[in-house]
């Protein structure tokens, strides 16, 4: 089976992931997507009221409605911080039947070369980069990838693919959650699941 690999602090998850999935899917590019929370986001550094427990159901309330979408906790049991390459290499050791594909933004495609073991990433899990609006994918295949050889660069824009702009972030709904917005306006970014998850547990509730 071919799978596309999603992972991220989901903090919280939102519509822009279930878009990215998707479009990879509806695209045939892969057969089944599975998100995968981090434990230590590398680059990142989450609020305390989101612990990785936390993070992991809400984004199992995300993809709970869609069969071609699971969540896989693997990397809550490993100390230190979340490298995809530990857990591509996790994942083909103990399913070595399937193929993996990373499925990543143009923007983090444009500092993949700082990710850890990138060259191996490259050939376990050929990354599918889906673009972002504000980091078209555009002029030569090497200019958007610094620190890659041309055949490195080459490879990853290979995997290049178009998906319907999507205008969320997990801060931007951070940023409405703590800031009180309306329901109308948090539905256009979290689903009725995760948005009513996220409310009984009280998290990133508005300061006073």
């Amino acid at each position: 089976m071919l799978i596309g690999v999603l992972g991220g602090s989901f903090n919280p998850p939102h519509r822009g992931h279930l878009a990215l999935a998707r479009a990879a899917l509806d695209l045939g590019l892969i057969e089944t997507v599975v998100f995968i929370p981090a434990a230590v986001p590398p680059h990142k550094t989450a609020p305390v009221e989101a612990d990785p427990a936390t993070r992991l159901h809400m984004t199992e309330l995300l993809a709970a409605d869609d069969p071609r979408l699971s969540v896989d906790g693997i990397e809550l049991s490993r100390p230190g911080p979340s490298y995809s390459i530990d857990t591509i290499r996790q994942l083909t050791a103990g399913q070595p039947e399937n193929r993996y594909r990373l499925i990543i933004g143009s923007d983090m495609a444009r500092t993949f070369a700082s990710w850890r073991d990138f060259r191996q990433l490259l050939r376990l899990a050929p990354p599918l980069v889906a673009e972002r609006p504000a980091v078209p994918l555009s002029g030569p295949a090497e200019t958007p990838y610094p620190g890659m050889t041309r055949a490195e660069a080459a490879s990853l824009s290979a995997g290049r693919f178009a998906m319907r702009p999507v205008d969320t972030s997990s801060t931007g709904a951070r940023r409405l959650l703590l800031e009180g917005a309306p329901e109308s306006e948090l539905l256009r970014h979290l689903t009725r699941p995760v948005l009513d998850f996220i409310r009984q547990k009280k998290l990133y509730a508005p300061r006073a």
